[in-house]
């Protein structure tokens, strides 16, 4: 009895031994891999996350084997609530698989109290349209700047409170809007040919509008005898100079 108790434990021993020994090998071999390896070491690039809702970051996230974790939560006046505000990395940052990406999401803006307007977004809206809106929000015009740009004159370039302030009924909001392109002074091409004109326009940031021909013996030909507007006159950037070349009459 003895011998065969003893015969069932080394058995049991030298089983669970062979096991323990067996497992490690096997995961030593799963672990060192070249399969396993390139899964740990596999890169992804960082989406934008910025203005998308949580729960729809999180999903996209889960598709590339990145988690996402919410550091914050703060109020804002530009961003709805449950949406993303900012993410740490950024958009285009390259991570690994199994990374977390931070970020904050926003709680909307704080509760408006009953005397407090927050200001719109005039930008891209015209002068006239702008002052609708702040009329209807029961704000006023204050001053208003023009800057120079390449938008549409009279365009909403800003406002001062910006977007988003909180500010009390009837207060002026002053609003900086497009002049138009900048003012230039229109030179002489009389007696230019058209190639050399133009090139005189273009270097300004004007260009020839439209080309009409006349004979007149008194005149050189193949030069600009008349343009319209006239040398010296102030015109915007981008606008066309008309003008009539003289040149020897056609004969049949």
């Amino acid at each position: 009895m003895y011998y065969n108790e003893s015969g069932a434990k080394t058995f049991l021993i030298s089983f669970f031994t062979a096991l323990v020994v067996s497992g490690i090998v096997s995961f030593s071999f799963w672990y060192f891999s070249p399969t396993f390896t390139r899964a740990k070491s596999e890169k992804v690039e960082v989406p934008n996350l910025k203005g998308i809702d949580v729960e729809t970051a999180r999903t996209l996230l889960d598709s590339k084997g990145v988690s996402l974790v919410v550091e914050k939560r703060i109020n804002s006046d530009m961003v709805e609530s449950g949406k993303i505000i900012y993410q740490d990395p950024l958009p285009g940052t390259e991570i690994k698989k199994g990374d977390i990406i931070k970020i904050v999401e926003s709680l909307g803006p704080k509760a408006v109290k009953p005397n407090e307007i927050i200001v719109p977004d005039l930008t891209g809206m015209s002068l006239n349209q702008g002052r609708v809106l702040l009329a209807e929000k029961g704000l006023v015009v204050g001053n208003i700047k023009k800057k120079v740009s390449d938008k549409p004159e009279d365009t909403i370039l800003n406002t001062m409170p910006e977007p988003g302030k909180k500010v009390t009924p009837n207060f002026k909001i002053d609003i900086i809007v497009s002049g138009g392109p900048e003012s230039v002074t229109i030179p002489r091409i009389t007696g230019l040919s058209l190639p050399a004109a133009s090139r005189r326009l273009n270097n300004l940031g004007l260009e020839i509008g439209n080309v009409s021909y006349t004979t007149d013996t008194e005149h050189k030909f193949d030069v600009i005898i008349r343009q319209n507007p006239r040398s010296g006159s102030t015109v915007k950037k981008g606008s066309k100079v008309n003008v009539v070349i003289n040149r020897e009459a056609v004969t049949e």
